[in-house]
């Protein structure tokens, strides 16, 4: 019988317990702390759990990707690098929703054939026009 992963999480803590203080827990004691590891670890609440080991150059790494709400009474602290890392994510992708539109303004008022600036093109739609004309053409 396969044990789950909160009777791992129990059973490693236990054996890395002081012997002698183990002794002393009254059962309403290892009941509070096998409770307090379980909720701990929330290693069975996620709808997607992955976690996979690989063997590469003579040493073993591992794979862990986990997806589901944050159910931890405390946040987590943002380290430094978090922060960064998080802000230029926001930043790259607000940039890329702002080109992505303004391209496609763009692309809508060349197909309009409206000029704005007279004897001005950036030539993206002629690129495009002759990539339609190259794709459809035998």
């Amino acid at each position: 019988m396969q044990k789950s992963t909160s009777d791992l999480v129990i059973g490693r803590f236990y054996a890395a317990l002081d012997p002698d203080v183990g002794k002393t827990l009254t059962p309403e004691q290892k009941s509070g702390i096998e409770q307090a590891l379980t909720q701990a670890t929330l290693a069975t609440r996620h709808p997607v759990d992955f976690r996979r080991s690989f063997p590469f150059l003579h040493r073993r790494y591992f794979v862990v990707f986990l997806l589901g709400r944050d159910l931890r009474k405390r946040p987590r602290e943002a380290g430094a690098f978090s922060r960064i890392f998080t802000t230029l994510s926001v930043t790259v992708l607000i940039l890329f929703c702002i080109l992505s539109m303004l391209l496609a303004l763009y692309m809508l008022k060349s197909a309009l054939g409206i000029d704005v600036f007279k004897h001005f093109h950036v030539g993206i739609w002629d690129w495009f026009i002759h990539l339609h004309d190259k794709a459809t053409s035998p």
